[in-house]
């Protein structure tokens, strides 16, 4: 039990509300379920704590709640602005179904968010592990061996947290290693990392060396990384640029220009040219910063 615990990482299950949303409707929305096989899939590749039909039960409920309460806020707008009945009716019908709506659609995009960004993390981490993994195998270490020592990792990252299912699986569960794997593999998504479970699978039952393949794969992963930090070397030169011209000479010309158009008239489109100059300062120079840290951001590799 000790290698299924880490003390960065908490142990996770439905919460009480997802329950009682089960308990509540499990039996009214039972023709749901087969209606919504891409989020069954996608609540698996995300590795999500929730059973399938727990987390559906919890869309519904939270639907219904969001209902509820576009329906108040339209009667209080209703009847704030004392609008005429056709018109308050309508509002009250599209205001609570449609934010219903766009909750319970919103909720169901969460799993498929959750697996992008689980596959995101696991392409980012294999380059490092593969070769951890191959040298774990050249000190005799077996398939399961090389799961079971990084189960024992003190971190919170996906490759880890995988080590220790396919170890629940095996240590639990029962479960041989391929069985195990192949578990594991159908909890992710398409990509990289999946290939190289399938392939350690196959190179384990032909009976071939796993070290070998661990490290021919790991030459073709770092290949791969490194083709990716020069894009992103790349596209940081081109933000630099942007950021030049945004953040330094864009507001320098404006204000040249604000100020020789301020000889010839004291406003600009009805606008106090002195008020335009201070928007540019305080509102539109901060929010190009912002705008470009956010962007520089996304395009750093996070390891």
């Amino acid at each position: 039990m000790g290698l299924l615990k880490s003390d960065t990482e908490p142990q996770h299950q439905p919460s009480s509300f997802q329950v009682f949303s089960y308990k509540i409707l499990n039996h009214h929305i039972g023709f749901l379920y087969p209606r919504l096989p891409r989020l069954r899939v996608s609540i698996k590749q995300a590795m999500m704590p929730v059973p399938f039909e727990v987390f559906v039960a919890s869309m519904v409920m939270t639907g219904f709640i969001a209902m509820i309460v576009g329906l108040i806020t339209s009667i209080a707008i209703s009847l704030i602005f004392n609008f005429e009945p056709m018109i308050a009716a309508l509002l009250t019908g599209v205001g609570s179904v449609g934010l219903g709506l766009m909750t319970f659609m919103g909720m169901q995009a969460l799993p498929l968010l959750n697996a992008k960004t689980r596959s995101d993390k696991l392409r980012e981490e294999i380059p490092h592990y593969i070769g951890y993994m191959a040298t774990l195998c050249a000190s005799g270490l077996s398939l399961e061996g090389v799961f079971k020592s990084i189960s024992q990792e003190k971190s919170n990252e996906e490759i880890v947290k995988d080590a220790r299912f396919v170890t629940r699986n095996i240590d639990i569960l029962g479960m041989d290693v391929v069985t195990a794997i192949n578990d594991l593999i159908r909890r992710t998504p398409k990509g990289p990392y999946s290939e190289l479970l399938e392939g350690a699978i196959i190179t384990f039952k032909a009976g071939g060396n796993l070290r070998e393949y661990f490290l021919a794969t790991a030459k073709v992963h770092l290949e791969e990384k490194k083709i990716s930090v020069k894009r992103s070397t790349e596209s940081l030169g081109i933000m630099s640029e942007m950021y030049t011209i945004l953040l330094i000479v864009f507001p320098l010309m404006a204000v040249i220009m604000l100020s020789i158009m301020a000889i010839m008239s004291p406003d600009l489109g009805g606008f106090d040219l002195i008020t335009l100059m201070n928007m540019l300062t305080y509102v539109m120079v901060p929010l190009f910063g912002v705008v470009l840290l956010l962007m520089m951001h996304s395009m750093v590799p996070k390891r």
